[in-house]
């Protein structure tokens, strides 16, 4: 075959292989679809990123760029907050998916992250088809894209979006490799760009760290590591729009340890990684059923792969294949479960244990398992010709018959049961059957022909499929019965009086409390562009935790609750509205109180009590009455026409933060902390307009520098691209 023509197929193949992993996407996922739609997504992606996302939509349909997030804990960087991933570009399309929405609608940010689960599958297997066939590269890629630890991480789309885009740069590392070329390690620069972009700082670390030891530990080690570490920094230039926001954000925030001891053991891994449902993961358990259980599953190809890579390795001793991914999986298990000594030494150094984490370091562990399970199916596939021998076509099709049968038991208690499969010790029979019934497809596959060698081939695939899919999707780790939609359907907040809620609205520049255990998420009020001084977001500064720590306690490491009962707390935070139920948390001191009154009628789940002695989150220090009048409230920008007898400081309870301009009559003005976490000027007396302005210097330094480096990648993949190209015969018979 040609150069041409083999560049042909390969492309044909990847088209092909994309277009039927697609599908399988949509049918993995399938009861989370509508018109079959049953269970959805909860936990974080429900409760802290959808909101985020709902908000920069919104901020996109009224012709705005969200730079400034006034919702929360009076106020934060959105750009600098890393997990909004509003620059990470598949966000950009998803944005345009729904363009034609009044909202984003949840069930598109759950497709989202499956589609992740498509790239990540996609990424894995063109990484593997550059080492072993086609059949290998898809059981493999599985391993990686349908494991237990992408399935969990569908709950947290920064660590799924990292985890997506770890093979396309380990597929840069190989070529470059294998080439003794820099050019292919665009891909590297690429891949580190999107997983820092997607959200989660911690997970780009993982990726990083597993592409140094992965080149460390294969060929052309010194030339490919020193390359892989400048392709890791070169693509800090290309996500500099949000890395330099996400610095000054970081400057200002509480800091918290997070790397610390692994929180589970051998057997707890091992049970993990090769026993599906060895914790009990049948529905409808609650999330905290069995305490410490981890689902790490590799599926029946990598079972496989690791115990015939360890025969391999032991009986025959051809383990060199194996040592790169023996070794970079190692180094993330070590990561994971760190040792007291290393922790010791990770203390040291504020800068590493303040992010990284132990847990996502299992991506890492993933990817090299999939590696392993390609390489030793390969080895499995590719048998010495004298073994080879064609089977009986009465044995394959009884292979294939067996493992129809199984499946369809599986499929039977999926769909009749609710999902509830053998755990513990009767879980490793289950295995022990399903592993012994691929093996026989395998070697099915290996000694057929034809037609025949393509239907086993597809009911091997088939049967794998539904192994991953009756033990991963749909689990009650990851998913909740019913349609989070369904919560924001129509005008207004659910559960709430719309005289009550048209207040809020019409007063949306003052605040609004949440009582505690009795009222929406303090983050939900982001839907409805309300704000309020409680919140729940790790960049919550250290400034504004102990100001509120002067009047209340946080309960958690970024959760307080406003105390109603503290008029000083109420009147430093310009909080004028406090959300209840009857009953319940504070709502019978609110309705005895002389100083709040009910806002609408009784014909509601949520009550509001308006605070009467309520002062506006903008004033004169001093308290004095001269007039303040507001003339522009957005959450990048404040208008104030301002008169006063006399000078004097005028103060704006919004966080003091890096980017905030001042002008007083269109000249700048110093803005100063005051209380320590807000923000004030002086003001001479007189009538003035007064403007508070969000515009990082960083947001436009970082885009600059992130629009040339794109130009540079641009240039990058081009030179990539004609190093590849093939030389036309007559000239390479010119040269010689």
């Amino acid at each position: 075959m040609g150069t041409n023509a083999a560049e042909g197929h390969r492309r044909r193949e990847r088209f092909v292989v994309a277009l039927l992993a697609l599908v399988f996407t949509g049918a993995f996922f399938i009861e989370y679809l509508p018109p079959w739609a049953r269970v959805h997504l909860w936990s974080d992606i429900a409760g802290y990123h959808y909101p985020l996302q709902a908000y920069a939509f919104d901020s996109f349909k009224h012709h705005r760029i969200p730079l400034w997030d006034s919702s929360i804990y009076c106020g934060i960087s959105f750009v600098g907050n890393v997990q909004a991933a509003f620059l990470y570009p598949p966000t950009w399309l998803m944005y345009l998916a729904a363009r034609g929405l009044a909202r984003l609608p949840f069930k598109i940010y759950e497709i989202f992250a499956f589609l992740h689960v498509w790239i990540a599958f996609l990424t894995t297997y063109l990484w593997l088809r550059g080492r072993v066939r086609v059949m290998a590269a898809l059981l493999a890629a599985g391993v990686f894209a349908l494991s237990g630890f992408v399935m969990w991480q569908l709950l947290h789309p920064g660590v799924l979006g990292a985890a997506a885009w770890l093979p396309l740069g380990l597929w840069g590392i190989d070529e470059a490799a294998e080439r003794r070329d820099w050019r292919p390690l665009w891909k590297l620069v690429a891949a580190s760009a999107l997983a820092f972009l997607a959200g989660y700082t911690a997970a780009w670390i993982v990726d990083c760290v597993i592409a140094v030891v992965y080149a460390a530990t294969g060929r052309e080690r010194l030339r490919t590591t020193i390359g892989a570490c400048a392709a890791l920094g070169a693509s800090m230039l290309l996500a500099a729009a949000q890395l330099l926001p996400a610095l000054d954000a970081r400057s200002l925030m509480q800091l918290e340890p997070k790397y610390g001891p692994g929180a589970y053991g051998l057997r707890t891994l091992l049970a993990g990684y090769f026993l599906p449902n060895w914790f009990d993961f049948n529905p409808p358990h609650p999330t905290n059923y069995e305490p410490g259980c981890l689902y790490l599953y590799l599926g029946l190809p990598g079972v496989f792969g690791v115990l015939w890579a360890l025969r391999q390795s032991v009986w025959r001793r051809d383990w060199r294949p194996y040592v790169q991914p023996a070794v970079t999986l190692a180094a993330a298990l070590f990561l994971a479960n760190p040792p007291a000594l290393f922790l010791r030494l990770v203390e040291r150094v504020d800068a590493v244990e303040n992010v990284m984490q132990p847990y996502n370091f299992y991506a890492g562990a993933g990817a090299m398992a999939a590696l392993i399970a390609a390489l030793a199916l390969e080895y499995f596939l590719a048998a010495r010709p004298g073994l080879r021998r064609e089977t009986p076509r009465w044995a394959a099709l009884a292979a294939v018959a067996a493992m129809a049968i199984w499946a369809g038991r599986h499929v039977n208690l999926w769909l009749a049961r609710g999902g509830r499969f053998p755990s513990h010790l009767a879980s490793v029979r289950e295995m022990a059957i399903g592993l012994a019934l691929f093996a026989a497809g395998l070697w099915a596959f290996r000694a057929s022909r034809g037609r025949l060698r393509a239907l086993v081939a597809a009911v091997v695939l088939l049967f794998v499929g539904i192994d991953f899919k009756v033990y991963g999707s749909g689990r009650w780790f990851n998913a909740l019965a019913g349609d989070l939609d369904g919560e924001h359907v129509g005008p207004g907040m659910p559960g709430m009086n719309a005289e009550a809620f048209a207040a809020l609205v019409a007063n949306r520049s003052w605040r609004v409390a949440c009582d505690e255990a009795a009222s929406p998420y303090s983050t939900d009020l982001r839907f409805y562009d309300l704000a309020t001084p409680q919140g729940f977001d790790p960049f919550l500064p250290a400034e504004y935790r102990a100001r509120i720590e002067r009047w209340t306690p946080f309960r958690t490491n970024r959760l307080f609750f406003t105390d109603v009962r503290n008029e000083e707390m109420l009147r430093g935070l310009g909080v004028r509205y406090v959300i209840t139920h009857e009953g319940a948390g504070s709502q019978p001191f609110l309705a005895a109180s002389p100083n709040f009154r009910r806002v609408g009628g009784l014909d509601s789940f949520y009550l509001v009590y308006e605070y009467l002695r309520a002062v506006p989150p903008y004033r004169w220090e001093d308290g004095r009455t001269g007039m303040v009048e507001v003339a522009a409230w957005k959450p990048e920008r404040r208008d104030f026409v301002v008169e006063s007898d006399r000078p004097g400081r005028f103060v704006l309870l919004e966080q003091f933060f890096p980017g905030w301009r001042a002008t007083v009559d269109g000249r700048p003005a110093a803005i100063a902390r005051w209380d320590g976490t807000f923000q004030s000027i002086e003001l001479p007396a007189g009538a003035h307009r007064v403007r508070f302005l969000f515009r990082p210097v960083s947001v436009e330094t970082g885009a600059g520098i992130s629009l040339a480096a794109l130009a540079g990648l641009a240039a990058w993949i081009a030179a990539d691209r004609r190093a590849r190209r093939p030389v036309p015969r007559a000239l390479a018979s010119a040269a010689l």
